[in-house]
């Protein structure tokens, strides 16, 4: 059932966003990026559910709940990218078990994790399952994600 609802996580990190002003994206906050997301979501006519938690049992929690509920996934685990501690293989597995129900799932980074710099040499999700994967623009990772998955779940 398509009801063109998308559901966008954000982990660890991405409650502040200052950070990035080193990446050339001066004055991102979570609440710009959350109403540019809002905006491109409805000028596709799609419902959104926009989360950030640092907390990783939250996290899974809220791919597990949340997803029941939406047609699609936006993941930006970012500081899990970093984390040793991380459960990779139980977070993988959720991601996986949510592009088994056919939903469209897209891994996003605001800056491009492939920079020399960066600390994360690949993505969290995509080499673990079959999602999709966009780094390096700034909020338009998100846009170009949600208008990627508007098209997947209204065209096939």
């Amino acid at each position: 059932m398509n009801n063109n609802k998308l559901l966008i996580i954000n982990g660890p990190g991405l409650s502040d966003l200052s950070n990035f002003n080193d990446y050339g994206y001066e004055h991102l906050t979570l609440e710009k990026l959350q109403n540019k997301c809002l905006e491109t979501c409805k000028s596709l006519g799609m419902e959104l559910d926009f989360f950030q938690t640092d907390d990783q049992a939250t996290l899974t929690k809220k791919i597990v709940e949340g997803i029941t509920e939406c047609d699609a996934l936006i993941i930006n685990p970012v500081g899990y990218s970093h984390e040793s501690t991380f459960d990779l293989d139980a977070y993988a597995s959720n991601i996986k078990s949510d592009t088994l129900k056919n939903k469209p799932v897209i891994e996003v980074h605001i800056t491009n994790i492939f920079h020399d710099n960066e600390g994360i040499s690949e993505p969290v999700i995509v080499s673990k399952s079959g999602v999709g994967f966009i780094c390096g623009l700034g909020v338009h990772s998100y846009e170009l994600a949600i208008r990627a998955i508007h098209e997947k779940l209204n065209h096939n």
